[in-house]
């Protein structure tokens, strides 16, 4: 389920790093952490389009951020998300960040 994530970060992405995938400035653990922070979004209840408008108002040190925090929203948002806790969107996205997958 979180393949499809790792996949579309490398589609979407074009920023080369030294990581498995481009992160820009983030760290898995950042990646981990706006998971979670976005299930939390879900949980209480706000849409889709009110995560992508809190994205337009964060600051970005490398464009890659902004699409892979995207990706995440759209994962969260989606039917994957249905299935998360609050904590297991983080464990996910961090653990397979952290894997290279």
């Amino acid at each position: 389920m979180s393949r499809m994530f790792l996949i579309g970060l490398l589609v979407c992405s074009t920023a080369a790093t030294a990581a498995p995938y481009p992160l820009g400035s983030m760290t898995c653990a950042d990646i981990g952490k706006f998971a979670s922070e976005a299930m939390g979004w879900r949980k209480e209840g706000q849409s889709k389009d009110q995560a992508l408008a809190a994205l337009e108002k964060r600051t970005y040190h490398d464009p890659v951020e902004k699409k892979n925090l995207t990706t995440i929203v759209d994962l969260v948002f989606g039917s994957y998300g249905r299935n998360w806790s609050i904590e297991s969107a983080g464990n996910v996205m961090r653990t397979d960040c952290e894997t290279g997958r």
